[in-house]
């Protein structure tokens, strides 16, 4: 019985040194499995998802770690929403004052439509690789631009005309009278039947 009772507590202390174990094992990972979690995207400037009249001069984005700044640990890459086909000069580095910082320059000859930034990035902390991507659009001022100088055309047009019509009508309207009055002999000119007096 005392042999019996000796090799049941001897087997609950086993367990509860493997249970011991394993929560030792899972609180070293967790710090570990935090640390390689990859740089996560917490501010940009402009606002994603903005809509700009031109497009940025600069794109700022924030990560919450520091990045490698070395150019082929990061990659960026600026693409139309819904193309495949990249749009060059791009220029991107990360900032050497604040390595959380990412700079992108994206070329100033864009059109309206809405623009990704899709970037690749690596973290200084652990190594660990991100990826995401950050929208803008361009609004279309100028197309609605060009749209209300075509509506002004007509409008000019319709001015003209009636303008001439008006130096028209009134043309017309003064011969009308100046005709009637000949017609009815009024007016201080004389007619071609009037007879001058005669000088001696």
């Amino acid at each position: 019985m005392l042999v019996e009772c000796h090799g049941k507590a001897t087997k609950r202390s086993a367990a509860a040194a493997v249970a011991l174990a394993v929560l030792l094992l899972a609180a070293a990972l967790l710090p570990a499995r935090s640390a390689l979690a990859e740089p996560q995207l917490v501010r940009a400037e402009p606002p994603n998802d903005a809509v700009l009249d031109d497009a940025p001069v600069r794109v700022e984005l924030w990560f919450d770690q520091p990045l490698v700044s070395d150019f082929a640990a990061t990659e960026v890459t600026l693409v139309p929403a819904g193309a495949s086909t990249e749009i060059r000069p791009l220029y991107a580095a990360v900032n050497h004052r604040d390595p959380t910082r990412l700079l992108i320059s994206p070329p100033q000859a864009l059109r309206d439509g809405r623009y990704l930034i899709k970037w690749r990035i690596t973290s200084v902390q652990d190594g660990s690789v991100g990826e995401g991507e950050y929208a803008f659009s361009i609004a279309a001022t100028a197309a609605a631009g060009s749209a209300g100088g075509g509506e002004s055309g007509p409008d000019i047009l319709l001015l003209s005309l009636l303008t001439l019509a008006g130096i028209g009508g009134g043309a017309m309207l003064g011969l009308l009278l100046y005709l009637a009055r000949r017609a009815l002999g009024l007016g201080g000119h004389p007619t071609s039947e009037t007879t001058l007096p005669e000088h001696h």
